[in-house]
């Protein structure tokens, strides 16, 4: 009669129900925080993949004086005070190679009588040559964006049709963008580069001025032609204004990506050790369940049971131990994050890290990822003592136990 060696794995998970529960406690822990891990890394990543890739442009011109307050202002929210001259944007919008040439302006709100209570980042934008802005607007009043219009960001207050004031200056909030985890989309008020000028003019009466703005811009955003040479194009915005900075959107993505990966990393590197210790941990205890077992193990080879069937047999119990402690671990991940996901996306909002939830699919994707290093472990782990069972001789097994 063939064994059923699964069966038989099940029956003796049953029976030594405390040594099989240390080990699923010990795996479920180390789930639970590669689950956390994983959303948290995976989920900063894709809000900077997503908020930056808005920005549509292929190159990005500004001050050399704000290249690091730029970076910032993308991640964060925060604002530059640096500006380029307007004239530059007509002069890059002839050059060979140049598709679309788009100006911004930015700004800091006050805090006053005169604007709305609270800092935010504001950003003027010329409607007729935008090519980031509009795209991307999720809720809308009307298909033509107006000149008193405004474009708010997720995680700003505001609703369709309200009123806000800034330096005195009346918006009408026409549209509202999708969270994205970049600062510089869910914090920002967008509006007609014109009244960036109004509110800058209007600003000179206020305690905190700000600077006088007519002619000025703070980003050249560009969209190149088909097959044109970048290095081409940035020597010749050079050559019109050597005091700028020309970078690419791919390089800013880049450098931000890479301090997500220093932290995430770091993050790694305890999991590791963790996934590490489980696998000395599941070896341990399976190399004292062979040795109190001997008896059985020869009897079952006595019975009939091949090397193969022995090695089997410890596999299974491992890697049902393992699974059981896997999904109970992916669970309890899931559950933390969720009971305290204000907390986390607070304290890396904290550490300048973008996040947003991925979709479903990537979170599926997570899990069964887990699920198959819960796996490994299981493998690995068991393997030695699994090798060591099968080839226990039933004679010498029932003798020495005897």
């Amino acid at each position: 009669m063939r064994l059923s060696v699964f069966g038989i794995a099940l029956e003796n998970i049953k029976a030594r129900k405390r040594r099989y529960v240390i080990i699923m406690i010990s795996i479920s822990v180390v789930t639970g925080i590669l689950v956390l891990t994983f959303i948290l890394g995976i989920g900063a990543m894709y809000s900077l993949q997503k908020g930056l890739s808005r920005l549509g442009a292929d190159l990005l011109v500004v001050p050399k004086e704000s290249l690091v307050n730029l970076k910032s202002a993308l991640i964060t929210g925060e604002p530059s005070s640096f500006y380029l001259d307007d004239i530059l944007v007509t002069r890059i919008r002839e050059l060979p190679g140049v598709k679309r040439v788009s100006a911004q302006v930015f700004l800091v709100s006050a805090t006053g009588e005169c604007c709305i209570l609270g800092n935010s980042f504001l950003i003027g934008f010329n409607p007729q040559d935008d090519f980031t802005v509009l795209p991307w607007v999720r809720d809308k009043l009307s298909e033509k964006f107006p000149e008193d219009g405004a474009i708010v960001g997720h995680d700003t207050p505001w609703k369709l049709g309200e009123t806000i004031f800034f330096y005195n200056v009346p918006l009408r909030v026409w549209g509202k963008l999708e969270r994205t985890g970049i600062g510089i989309y869910d914090n920002a008020i967008f509006f007609h580069i014109n009244k960036a000028y109004e509110m800058s003019d209007k600003s000179q009466t206020a305690p905190v001025p700000l600077k006088p703005l007519r002619g000025k811009v703070s980003a050249i955003l560009i969209q190149l032609e088909p097959g044109a040479k970048i290095p081409f194009v940035v020597f010749s915005i050079f050559k019109l204004d050597p005091n700028v900075k020309v970078v690419t959107t791919g390089n800013i993505i880049t450098e931000a990506r890479q301090i997500l990966i220093g932290v995430i990393y770091g993050i790694f590197a305890i999991v590791l050790a963790l996934i590490v210790s489980n696998m000395l941990n599941i070896n341990t205890v399976f190399s004292a369940i062979v040795n109190e077992r001997l008896r059985e193990i020869g009897i079952l080879r006595a019975i009939g049971a091949t090397k193969f069937d022995v090695f089997k047999l410890i596999l299974y119990e491992s890697i049902i131990t393992c699974l059981l402690g896997g999904i109970l671990g992916v669970l309890i991940g899931l559950i933390m994050f969720r009971i305290f996901q204000r907390s986390w996306i607070f304290y890396l909002k904290l550490v300048n890290i973008p996040f947003t939830l991925p979709p479903i699919w990537i979170i599926l994707l997570i899990f069964i990822a887990i699920l198959l290093i819960t796996f490994v472990i299981s493998l690995f782990g068991a393997y030695l003592p699994a090798r060591r069972a099968s080839e226990v001789l039933p004679y010498d097994a029932i003798r020495e136990v005897a």
